[in-house]
């Protein structure tokens, strides 16, 4: 074989080398259908499992997973309960009569929390001991806000905790005519801020306070009505108002010489016996 033959070969097998290397499938797999499988494709799909719920009532998820229509649990409608406190001690805000002098002209918050405070002691409460301690819880706030004609909720539990030193109330917002009934169907008394004019009382001197506070005993699930021992009337005690009336009455006022109101606020004061 000559020279030239010889080189022709040589260059015939290194051409050879280097389409092996670079298209090792192509000369392997001769036909066009052949592929190479992956892992996913051998895997294997697992059927899953459903669990099965206890019970008539099945998981949401679970029922749409079979098909099954889903059975929904529905709490039933609380019904409030009649409910009434008779040993709340009442007293008038101007215990005689005295509706001309300031304190007792603004004594209402006071009034409300004599009446509390006397309720949890079990003492009794005259007509002198109210005016006493009207006077002398109007003289503290004196000191500690400056003045004593308006209280919010929030100022008038925190002065019956210092004043009385009472651990046994708590003040609750944006509340709810449920909130109020549950609360006295529980055996508390309740105090609520509210929009005398609202009120409607034909007791009160017309138009009635824009801002009064009174307690609430109890609460008649028969005529809707809520018992109210309200300080703004000699005839106060054990007075009664429409559910809607009180509720819609319901508004917190800012502590302070009638300053102006901004929103309505739902607040009461909760107070219980130790």
């Amino acid at each position: 074989m000559g020279r030239k033959a010889l080189l022709i070969l040589f260059v015939i097998v290194v051409a050879a080398g280097v389409a092996i290397r670079r298209f090792p499938h192509s000369f392997l797999f001769s036909g066009k259908n052949e592929t190479v499988k992956t892992e996913s494709q051998e895997a294997k799909v697992q059927p899953v499992a459903v669990p099965e719920a206890e019970g008539n009532v099945i998981d949401s998820e679970v029922a749409e997973t079979r098909g099954e229509p889903v059975e929904l649990k529905i709490e039933p409608k609380r019904v409030p309960q009649s409910s009434l406190l008779k040993d709340v001690p009442f007293t008038v805000q101007a215990p005689f009569g005295e509706w001309n002098i300031s304190v007792f002209q603004n004594g209402c918050e006071e009034a409300a929390l004599v009446m509390a405070a006397y309720w949890i002691s079990g003492k009794p409460l005259t007509k002198e001991i109210a005016k006493q301690e009207i006077m002398a819880l109007a003289r503290f706030e004196d000191k500690k806000h400056g003045q004593s004609i308006d209280t919010s909720a929030k100022d008038t539990e925190a002065l019956f905790r210092e004043y009385y030193g009472v651990t046994t109330s708590e003040i609750r917002t944006d509340i709810t005519l449920t909130d109020m009934q549950e609360t006295l169907a529980d055996g508390a008394i309740v105090i609520v801020p509210a929009d005398g004019r609202k009120l409607m009382n034909p007791n009160y001197k017309q138009p009635g306070p824009m801002t009064h506070m009174l307690v609430v005993i109890g609460y008649d699930a028969e005529k809707k009505e809520f018992i109210t021992h309200d300080s703004g009337t000699r005839k106060g005690q054990n007075y009664r108002y429409q559910e809607e009336i009180l509720y819609e009455a319901i508004r917190d006022y800012p502590t302070g010489d009638h300053l102006p109101i901004k929103g309505i606020h739902k607040n009461m004061i909760v107070v219980r016996k130790p």
